[in-house]
């Protein structure tokens, strides 16, 4: 679920961008799909939460 739109759907892919040297993390994006199919949505990896 993403915290603030409160969409839920099925986490299809995390992309994580990294530094070049010691390989630190810059930023995490989730991309999401609705449930029963639909497009997809991306959103800040830190605004998803499981749900029940």
């Amino acid at each position: 679920m993403d915290q603030v739109s409160e969409r839920t759907g099925h986490l299809v892919y995390v992309l994580e961008e990294r530094t070049k040297e010691k390989w630190r993390l810059v930023s995490s994006q989730a991309f999401m799909r609705p449930v029963g199919g639909g497009i997809e949505w991306d959103v800040p990896l830190e605004r998803i939460r499981p749900v029940d």
